[in-house]
């Protein structure tokens, strides 16, 4: 499984993975707002909290998911344009395939990081757990407008009491007024890394990387990243990595090819999404947490 933080790279390392000889991505299965999905029974609730006490009523879904059982059914009866018409004959093209080869899934899904835990001792799943600096990240919701309802944790009272707990004013304040785009992508950074610093306390095992160091050095973070997951890391792989990240990319996302760009310069685009104050509003309100993960240097 490769989750963490949206808007960390983890599409980018989630489609590298599946690059390797008898494996097959999977996409967020999580997120519930895909009009073609692979979950046949979408949740309730962004970032949505499994584990051991509310798992009866996930772990079949899951299972379906993983060993590549696709909803055509729902899909079809959801498919409103050709373009979706395609996606799900794709969806099942692929699925058949992966199932006949008995490949390995590659569930990309950050937006299933808070249940990391339970997916990984249920499922025998390797996590790799993508980490990226507060204010990168607070910039790249921006460009996007990206805006979050906080009910969505509200309403998962043992999430709340599991990772947010301490997050428990900030968020109900959330809830009842929207802050802007920045104070919102602030908090969620925080839940969210302060979440993964638990998770690297209590998996030792599991594998953490930065955005910045794979976006830095990509070919050999992924061999790396290859090597202690036990996959082959191919010519073609190698080649592929380095056209979706050369020097010869474009800075910036680009519309209907956001995952080619030049990887290195992408690193510190932030300093110029975002202006001075607002790099100085991300860095007072998440070093607390970011302080464990950057140093000074890196802002």
């Amino acid at each position: 499984m490769v989750t963490g933080s949206h808007r960390s790279g983890s599409t980018w390392a989630g489609k590298s993975l599946a690059l390797a000889p008898n494996t097959g991505y999977i996409h967020e299965p999580f997120n519930i707002s895909t009009k073609v999905s692979v979950n046949p029974n979408p949740f309730d609730n962004w970032f949505q909290y499994i584990c051991e006490e509310n798992s009866d009523s996930f772990i079949e879904v899951i299972r379906r998911v993983i060993h590549y059982e696709y909803p055509l059914a729902s899909n079809l009866a959801g498919a409103k344009t050709a373009g979706m018409m395609a996606r799900i004959v794709k969806g099942q093209g692929l699925s058949w395939l992966y199932r006949i080869r008995n490949d390995t899934a590659v569930v990309k899904d950050p937006i299933a990081v808070f249940s990391a835990d339970w997916l990984s001792k249920t499922y025998d799943m390797n996590v790799l757990v993508m980490i990226r600096h507060p204010a990168a990240f607070c910039s790249s919701l921006k460009i996007k407008n990206w805006r979050f309802d906080f009910n969505h944790f509200l309403n998962q009272p043992l999430l709340m009491d599991r990772y947010l707990a301490g997050f428990d004013n900030d968020i109900r304040e959330f809830a009842r007024n929207e802050k802007d785009v920045i104070d919102q992508a602030i908090l969620l950074w925080n839940c969210i890394h302060h979440t993964i610093r638990v998770y690297q306390q209590d998996h030792p095992h599991w594998l953490f990387v930065k955005h910045e160091e794979l976006s830095i050095n990509p070919v050999e973070q992924f061999r790396s990243i290859y090597k202690k997951f036990d996959l082959e890391f191919t010519s073609k792989a190698q080649s592929t990595i380095l056209r979706s990240s050369g020097a010869n990319n474009p800075a910036e996302q680009q519309a209907g090819n956001e995952f080619v760009r030049n990887s290195k310069v992408n690193v510190s685009n932030w300093k110029k999404r975002l202006r001075k104050d607002e790099i100085e509003r991300v860095m007072e309100k998440t070093h607390e947490i970011s302080n464990r993960f950057y140093d000074a240097r890196e802002w």
